[in-house]
């Protein structure tokens, strides 16, 4: 019987498909192609999050490290402002 896989290589695994979404997407990738890769992610970070392997905090520092790692560090902070308008 394989013994399951640790929540570091999950995150490994995790890495390795946002890397190739983002590289996809900045390689402009036919749609199909992009809904696909797209998809991998969101059905992987549900499972590790609805398993209880991952929370939020984690998967958004993953994100944040790989986005950093593919696009470079971010060029200015982005600051928001704290009332929100209704339409």
């Amino acid at each position: 019987m394989q013994s399951s896989k640790s929540q570091v290589e999950l995150h490994d695994v995790l890495r390795s498909l946002l890397r190739d979404s983002m590289r996809l997407h900045a390689q402009g990738a036919a749609g199909s192609r992009l809904g696909q890769a797209d998809g991998y992610v969101d059905g992987f970070i549900r499972a590790l999050v609805e398993s209880g392997l991952s929370d939020h905090a984690a998967i958004l520092s993953i994100v944040r490290e790989v986005r950093r790692e593919v696009a470079g560090p971010a060029t200015r902070t982005v600051e928001t402002e704290s009332t929100t308008v209704a339409a």
